[in-house]
């Protein structure tokens, strides 16, 4: 018994030691931290406040990517045309260069299963599309696999949208006051 107890006490003492320092499995493997983030300071001077917008800007679904770098927002428009728009750390568009190394397919249903309708790039900075290819019924679960600029090949993130709706195209669409940064 008093074993178990100085096996505990050990275990919380390591934990305790490896969090005061600030460790962590992306710090060690080099990876950015929100931490280091905080201090780091945009083009235009401002901080990294803007990190924390994750609200929709064509009126979709809105994720941050794991790599807590990059942001995505899916919509669904009629007639069955889904749009992903790829953002940086900032909420920026990725510029052409970046959306070049991009790409993806979508599914139907929750699960990656084939067959894969791929993405192209769209008209508009940043997005990423395709035309489904089967009559939409509410409520509707998309599955994007999506492989973002940078990350190496064959590493795609999993996304499910599930829409209840056509998306509702938002005021900032209106305002154009989006620009792009990489």
């Amino acid at each position: 018994m008093k074993y178990k107890m100085f096996l505990v006490a050990v275990s919380a003492l390591l934990l305790l030691v490896s969090c005061q320092e600030g460790a962590s499995p992306s710090a060690e493997a080099g990876g950015e931290t929100m931490a280091d983030m905080e201090g780091m300071e945009s083009s235009e001077g401002q901080g990294m406040d803007e990190h924390s917008d994750h609200d929709p800007k064509h009126g979709g679904i809105f994720f941050m990517a794991l790599d807590e770098v990059h942001h995505l927002e899916g919509t669904l428009s009629d007639p069955g045309m889904f749009r992903v728009y790829l953002y940086n750390a900032m909420t920026m568009p990725l510029d052409s260069e970046k959306m070049a190394q991009a790409s993806g397919t979508l599914h139907w249903g929750e699960f990656p299963d084939p067959p894969a309708i791929p993405l192209k790039v769209g008209h508009e900075e940043g997005m990423l599309m395709a035309e489904l290819d089967k009559e939409i019924e509410f409520p509707l679960t998309l599955t994007l696999l999506l492989n973002f600029p940078g990350a190496p090949e064959g590493e795609s993130e999993l996304f499910n949208f599930i829409f209840d709706d056509y998306s509702k195209p938002s005021a900032m669409e209106g305002a154009g006051g989006m620009t792009h940064e990489d």
